[in-house]
């Protein structure tokens, strides 16, 4: 397996994908836990079996979080960012789904496919 992926390069791209993908206004950056609503923290305190990498931010449509999981395996085979993203848009949206980005254009994201999820999902302990 290669070396992990840091942690700062997927903040970057889940806020990249809450911009570009999503066509979020972000104002402002949510850092810790503390500084989150409680419902928002409740939901990462759930999904959080493992060390999960997460970015908030106070946009335009309020406090909105995403996770993302990142796909070596995929990511190595599609020459791509492929990652697992779930997101929580006030007041009880939430999405998850399978995305990828090109390396050389960050701010361009593709849905993948839902089977992928599902099985993905399915394997998983939630």
């Amino acid at each position: 397996m290669e070396a992990e992926i840091p942690g700062q390069v997927v903040e970057d791209l889940l806020t990249s994908f809450l911009s570009a993908a999503l066509g979020l206004e972000l104002h402002v950056s949510i850092d810790t836990l503390e500084r989150l609503p409680l419902n928002h923290r409740d939901r990462l305190q759930a999904v959080a079996v493992e060390r999960i990498i997460w970015v908030a931010w106070q946009t335009n449509l309020g406090v909105v979080v995403a996770t993302g999981r990142y796909d070596h395996e995929h990511s190595r085979r599609m020459t791509a960012h492929v990652m697992l993203i779930e997101w929580w848009i006030p007041p009880d949206t939430h999405h998850a789904g399978w995305w990828r980005a090109n390396p050389k254009r960050p701010t361009e994201w593709t849905a993948g496919r839902s089977h992928l999820l599902a099985s993905t999902l399915s394997n998983e302990k939630l």
